[in-house]
């Protein structure tokens, strides 16, 4: 007996019916391939790196790149795109792909069904480690319920584009944080500590900023006790 498709496959069966409307089968035909993107239908390099040039000046490419170009280790990078694209094994996302979970709450809170909108942004614990960064850095800040549009806020205004790819590593740093703290919770049956995040995220970025401008020095105790002044000083 087949299984029934998961969430994820129904998308593909509908997509995949929308592009067969209006095609007729032909049973003595001869399948082939054809490049849609090309007038003469036959796939050409050139026309390829367009289309994908097409593709990647979309509306959110500014902030990819922006991503990307954040001080920070690549796995933390592709962390947090995982996380700005919904694309983390959250319980949530587990159960969308038909993965059978016993609990769908938050291991961090307890309270609220563990979504990627809910674990980076507002649940408890995070909120506390997110004010917890905040005052740190001497900021006010509103978290919004999308990741996305968290980072998209988390920026200076008036500064170097270093200075923002530096803002941008902590909170790269902050995420990844809370999502090793949640995993050590799961499989090593950790204990919720919000300082640990807060300080483990601290060393993290010193870290890759001690390793990523390597023109410019300061010590770790510098860092916490003025991460702004740290911060001018990378152009």
């Amino acid at each position: 007996m087949r299984r029934s498709l998961f969430d994820c496959e129904k998308l593909l069966e509908e997509q995949l019916s929308q592009l067969l409307q209006g095609i007729k089968m032909d049973a003595a035909g001869v399948d082939s391939w054809v490049w849609k993107a090309e007038g003469s239908q036959s796939f050409i390099v050139n026309s390829a790196y367009i289309k994908v040039r097409r593709v990647s000046d979309g509306e959110f490419s500014p902030i990819y790149c922006r991503l990307w170009r954040c001080k920070t280790l690549p796995s933390a990078v592709f962390l947090a795109w995982r996380v700005l694209v919904n694309r983390i094994a959250t319980m949530v996302n587990l159960v969308r792909c038909g993965v059978v979970v016993e609990n769908l709450v938050c291991y961090l809170c307890g309270m609220v069904e563990e979504s990627s909108s809910h674990l980076f942004s507002v649940c408890d614990f995070s909120w506390r480690v997110w004010c917890l960064c905040f005052e740190w850095l001497g900021v006010s800040f509103v978290i919004h319920l999308d990741p996305m549009q968290n980072f998209i806020q988390f920026k200076l205004s008036q500064t170097s584009i270093s200075a923002n790819d530096v803002w941008g590593a902590i909170w790269v740093g902050i995420v990844s944080e809370i999502w090793k703290h949640r995993n050590s919770i799961v499989f090593n049956g950790g204990v919720a500590d919000v300082l640990e995040v807060f300080a483990s995220a601290q060393v993290k970025v010193w870290s890759w900023i001690a390793a990523k401008s390597r023109e410019v020095y300061f010590s770790y105790p510098c860092w916490v006790l003025d991460p702004l002044a740290c911060i001018r000083l990378i152009r």
